[in-house]
């Protein structure tokens, strides 16, 4: 009888650990792996993102005007309904740094690089052509 009180105590301190444990992780961070989140993208992506997932995404105003209304950089967003309502930045300091210029000699074979691509090299895809009939 004693080894059955306590295998049932161990049991429930161990139910409990794991739900105390398992939802602390959860609500750390809410917006981290929400599918709608858009925010960093430029709008005239983070509205194609929107629209691709089935919500309507709608202009709540922007701040600066130094870009054109698709190249700003989306703020902030609500959530009503069943649209999205995005604000956006349009300053120079929330767009993002470009990439450095790459050289053209850098590899012959680097796609990247401003040349052909290689057939057959990693990442490449190679079309053969197959006639029908």
């Amino acid at each position: 009888m004693r080894r059955l009180v306590l295998a049932l105590g161990g049991a429930v301190v161990a139910a409990a650990a794991a739900a105390i444990l398992g939802t602390g992780a959860g609500s750390a961070d809410p917006d981290a792996n929400n599918l709608y989140n858009v925010v960093g993208e430029p709008y005239a992506k983070a509205v194609a993102l929107l629209r691709a997932q089935g919500v309507r995404a709608s202009f709540g105003g922007s701040m600066g005007s130094d870009f054109a209304q698709a190249q700003c950089i989306v703020s902030r967003q609500k959530a009503t309904g069943a649209r999205m309502t995005l604000w956006l930045d349009c300053s120079e300091e929330a767009q993002p740094e470009a990439p450095a210029a790459t050289s053209v000699a850098n590899t012959p074979g680097d796609a990247t690089a401003g040349g052909r691509p290689t057939p057959g090299a990693p990442g490449v895809v190679t079309v053969i052509a197959t006639p029908v009939g």
